[in-house]
């Protein structure tokens, strides 16, 4: 049978576990609404990055455009004085310059057939972005509505647990308290821990730290007189009655 003292111990990690577990929604919510969050937000990078991308195509190309009417200009011009020039020098020195920027022409000409597929590139992604950040959109908010609703019953949840949690306490010694507490910030879960019969039945162990119990120990658990700590991890041993029969009992020695 447990003891008073244990079964208000048991009663306090009880809602101490559920609280934990309280807390581990609440955490594992938060994290899933941060990455929800973090995902759109890099979404909303990339398109605000291809739109500045699209946008300095844009410029380049209006550069370019700019740059080869000014040399077409340039080759008409040079081309009409060809026919004033009345040495051989000037001759050649306009038809060099026409070559010359017939040839810077032809490489702009190039750079801007490059930068015009670019373009197409960036238009048509900039269609399917938008559509993507619809679904995405959608996605965050039906995240949000679940986190929402995740936090809100953990709230009531949490507030209804910590009335129990006060109760159980206020029915506990301030000594009780104080090693409940010790144990739980030492080892965290569980302060309390079951003996159980270990796989194959021949020994018995604690059920937090599985290593092995002592016969010794497990008179005193049995005498159910004050507390009995595992040897190994501190926590507070206690056997249930539906597993008194399974646990092993130590052979009492006759005196020689």
């Amino acid at each position: 049978m447990i003891t008073e003292e244990l079964q208000k111990l048991l009663a306090l990690q009880a809602v101490d576990t559920a609280l934990d577990g309280c807390a581990r929604r609440e955490a594992d919510a938060h994290a899933r609404l941060s990455a929800s969050h973090a995902t759109i937000e890099q979404f909303r990078q990339q398109i605000k990055d291809e739109k500045r991308f699209l946008d300095d195509a844009l410029k380049e190309h209006k550069t370019l455009e700019i740059d080869i009417k000014g040399r077409e200009e340039q080759v008409k011009k040079y081309t009409a004085q060809m026919y004033d020039v009345k040495t051989n020098k000037e001759y050649t020195t306009l038809k060099d310059e026409i070559e010359k920027a017939k040839g810077e022409n032809m490489k702009q000409e190039e750079r801007l057939l490059q930068i015009m597929i670019r373009e197409d590139e960036l238009k048509g992604a900039a269609g399917r972005r938008a559509q993507d950040l619809a679904v995405v959109d959608a996605e965050v908010k039906k995240t949000e509505a679940e986190v929402k609703a995740t936090l809100e019953a953990c709230a009531a949840e949490k507030a209804d647990l910590e009335a129990k949690r006060a109760e159980a306490r206020g029915a506990m010694g301030a000594g009780l308290i104080r090693r409940y507490e010790r144990i739980r910030e030492a080892r965290g879960g569980s302060p309390v821990a079951r003996i159980v019969a270990a796989p194959g039945g021949k020994e018995v162990v604690c059920s937090e730290c599985h290593i092995t119990i002592r016969p010794q120990i497990i008179v005193e658990v049995h005498k159910q007189g004050d507390l009995v700590s595992c040897e190994s991890c501190g926590r507070i041993l206690y056997i249930e009655d539906a597993e008194s029969s399974e646990v092993p009992q130590p052979t009492a020695t006759q005196p020689g």
